[in-house]
């Protein structure tokens, strides 16, 4: 479990390093981490349904997480640092995926490993992550998963930035991607074309923004370790 003063000041670190310029901030620091991080869920994790993912920056520039269900992450959990909150490492360098089926997916994946891209897409945001939400539906218990950082082509009108950032997480055992692909819906007498990309829905939440338009779970109010830290 967490050291209470060690995680507060590293959620802290990261706060600070969110609110800097970003070339002196965060572009030099995500260059001295790597792209990915392993996850292996417990059945209490897995039951949990939903996980908060809290971004951290300890004193060496090292980012580290902590993942907590989010029925634990409450302003009211007062031993939230210390009976809930799990330490996840990211790796120290950027590691490819081999092509396959999805090679959408890569493509995401390889984005985030292109420096000038992910520099342009940074210097656009106005949010940067503090949490990923992510649901636990498609893991499978004790076994091991690695997330990639991934940036997509973005939709959204209300992101200012041709990308925007998403988790591709794959099963080490299966070798399977467990992003979940959309059903598209069929437009009548539309010509049939198999040559079309899957479309995917998103794997993880990044927040903030809180109070995200159609997820209730991105409100402020369901980020305890944010509140109790004062970086909400």
């Amino acid at each position: 479990m967490a050291d209470v003063n060690y995680l507060k000041t590293n959620i802290e670190n990261w706060k600070k390093l969110t609110e800097e310029p970003v070339n002196a901030g965060i572009i030099p620091v995500l260059q001295e981490n790597g792209n990915n991080f392993e996850l292996t869920l417990d059945a209490t994790l897995k039951a949990a349904e939903r996980l908060h993912i809290y971004v951290t920056l300890d004193l060496s520039q090292k980012i580290q997480f902590y993942v907590i269900p989010h029925s634990l992450d409450t302003a009211t959990n007062k031993s939230i640092y210390t009976s809930g909150l799990y330490p996840i490492p990211l790796s120290s360098q950027n590691q490819a995926v081999r092509p396959q089926e999805n090679n959408i997916l890569i493509t995401w994946i390889d984005n985030w490993c292109n420096y000038d891209l992910r520099d342009q897409w940074l210097s656009k945001i106005t949010f940067i992550p503090q949490v990923l939400v992510i649901h636990t539906a498609d893991f499978i218990v004790n076994e091991l998963h690695k997330c990639y950082f991934a940036l997509r082509p973005n939709s959204n009108p209300t992101i200012p930035s041709k990308y925007r950032m998403d988790l591709v997480i794959q099963n080490t055992v299966t070798g399977a991607f467990l992003n979940p692909t959309v059903q598209l819906t069929k437009v009548e007498g539309a010509i049939a074309d198999s040559s079309f990309e899957p479309q995917f829905a998103d794997m993880a939440r990044p927040v903030p923004p809180f109070g995200q338009e159609g997820h209730v779970s991105t409100d402020e109010s369901n980020f305890g370790v944010l509140l109790q830290s004062g970086t909400a």
